[in-house]
């Protein structure tokens, strides 16, 4: 690994206290625009810019310039947030849009060599994210673009540019495949298209353009399993699928469904509330949260060990793949994927039933935090 972010293990801890957060308020408060808040942005958001300050400059082949305003885009990120959590709504929304697009800048300035398709993703993915706190901001201030809106930039735009495009890049690696870049073209055109129309009906909140738009951003996603299919098809040799690549497949199960339920959502107005729940659900609590942690699962210790450890001459140097429970995680992927069940289940249960299903997840959430931070620290204790 070229380049060391040392600010984005911090704010890895910080995306998943925000995925906690999200739990606790599901259980005990109604207010929606705290929840969402804390959840696409405090856990997504923050997870992408961590991700993203680690991942374009290695896509580089560069360090990352002037680092210190990384630290910059963290502090005010907290400041921001810690806002959020007093209700200081109007300032909270201006300051993290100051974090975020300081941090679109920023990497917009590092990337020299936009030919890669996992650069391109990345970057409209960038700038997504910058704009989907410019959204919330003007919605918190003015109203004149919906929640709603800046939910979906966030979401449709920044998170799933990021993981196609990563994925696209990680996943070939993995598997020592070669990745057809003509039909990665395509789906990068595709999606710019289907995102575009789709946040355009968000912005004008017409239900039967966002329903037809979501048929769009749902072909989108079959063809990107398609590609993924194709490389795991053409497999030459049938070993066992790397712990992070299983992460990524378990994860797009739930893709297509809560797109498919977002979809009907838009075309049934009247079954909103209820479809609403599920398409979060799967969508977030499913697909993005299951993604999150292969991706986390294998960005943090390589940062942690070529931050402490690389450099080291003299001593017991572990090896990275100490550092990584490799064993133990295809095991939590097992038994979180029934939780995972059990919480759909839970979830659509009548109120109040229905909210003990953050007690469900938090069963999923400390299982991940054992199997990638406890173990980290029990190999770093032994060394």
């Amino acid at each position: 690994m070229f380049y060391i972010s040392k600010v984005s293990p911090f704010i890895f801890v910080f995306a998943l206290v925000n995925l906690l957060l999200s739990l606790v308020v599901k259980a005990f408060d109604k207010d929606l625009k705290f929840f969402l808040v804390v959840l696409v942005f405090g856990f997504i958001g923050n997870t992408l810019l961590g991700a993203m300050y680690q991942i374009i400059p290695n896509s580089q082949n560069r360090k990352l310039s002037f680092p210190q305003l990384s630290y910059i885009v963290f502090g005010l990120l907290l400041l921001s947030f810690l806002l959020f959590y007093t209700g200081r709504y109007d300032v909270a929304s201006l300051l993290l849009a100051s974090s975020y697009s300081l941090f679109f800048f920023h990497s917009l300035f590092n990337v020299k060599n936009w030919m890669p398709v996992t650069v391109k993703f990345l970057g409209v993915s960038a700038l997504y994210l910058a704009l989907s706190s410019l959204f919330l901001a003007l919605h918190l201030h003015t109203g004149i673009v919906s929640l709603q809106l800046a939910v979906h930039t966030l979401t449709v735009g920044s998170m799933l540019n990021a993981v196609y495009g990563v994925e696209l890049a990680w996943i070939p690696m993995l598997l020592m495949e070669t990745l057809n870049v003509r039909r990665a073209q395509k789906l990068f055109y595709g999606k710019q298209i289907s995102t575009l129309l789709l946040l355009v009906s968000f912005f004008l909140l017409d239900y039967r353009l966002i329903a037809l738009a979501s048929i769009l951003e749902f072909g989108i996603s079959l063809y990107f399993i398609y590609l993924l299919y194709k490389l795991l098809s053409q497999r030459r040799m049938p070993s066992p699928l790397p712990y992070v690549v299983r992460a990524f497949f378990v994860a797009l199960v739930f893709l297509p469904v809560g797109l498919l339920l977002g979809v009907f959502s838009a075309s049934h107005p009247g079954v909103l509330p209820e479809v609403f729940r599920l398409h979060m659900d799967f969508l977030v609590y499913g697909f993005t949260t299951f993604t999150i942690f292969g991706g986390m699962s294998h960005l943090f210790p390589r940062i942690m060990w070529n931050w402490k450890f690389a450099s080291r001459k003299e001593g017991n140097v572990p090896t990275i793949n100490e550092l990584i429970d490799e064993q133990g995680f295809p095991v939590f992927l097992e038994r979180s994927v029934a939780t995972f069940m059990l919480f759909l289940v839970v979830d659509s249960l009548f109120y109040p039933l229905n909210k003990l299903s953050s007690l469900v997840y938090l069963f999923i959430l400390f299982s991940f935090f054992k199997v990638t931070f406890l173990h980290f620290l029990k190999r770093v204790r032994e060394v």
